[in-house]
């Protein structure tokens, strides 16, 4: 069975498809997981600078720079507060960088549920154009179909 230029097209493009509808799903259910539970999906880094308060204070090497004390503008020294007080900071930081976590997934989530959309809509109408073009596989009432019949 010869194959048109018109259905090795739209094959491939099906193919494709699934391929990125594949990788959107695994997207997409990993974002949910974070939002559902942020921390599970935190960069190891963050998790491990809020650990505890010498880890969020000091350089290590889950810091970034720009955390590191003496890396301030110059007459700036950053003093360390009392462990009260750098608990707080730290908790209200750990809390943010969890809410920034759940935001984030949730975009992803978003973005990924338009891709998988989107995907989704070329699919079929691909897979129709190959249902369209392989012979005997019309639908009944279809214009092509009656023209088969009389012949």
């Amino acid at each position: 069975m010869k194959k048109t230029i018109l259905e090795v097209y739209a094959l491939a493009v099906c193919f494709f498809t699934v391929a990125c509808f594949a990788v959107a799903l695994g997207f997409f259910i990993y974002d949910v997981i974070g939002i559902a539970n942020p921390e599970f999906t935190l960069p190891h880094w963050e998790y491990t600078r809020h650990q505890t308060n010498d880890e969020f204070w000091g350089p290590s090497e889950f810091t970034p720079p720009r955390f590191i004390p003496g890396m301030e503008p110059a007459g700036q020294e950053r003093v360390r507060p009392d462990a009260a007080e750098l608990t707080t900071q730290r908790l209200a930081s750990y809390a943010r960088v969890v809410a920034n976590e759940r935001r984030e997934n949730t975009q992803t989530v978003v973005k990924s549920a338009i891709v998988i959309f989107i995907d989704m809509l070329v699919f079929f109408i691909h897979w129709i154009i190959v249902r369209r073009e392989v012979p005997g596989n019309t639908q009944p009432g279809d214009p092509s179909d009656t023209e088969a019949r009389r012949s």
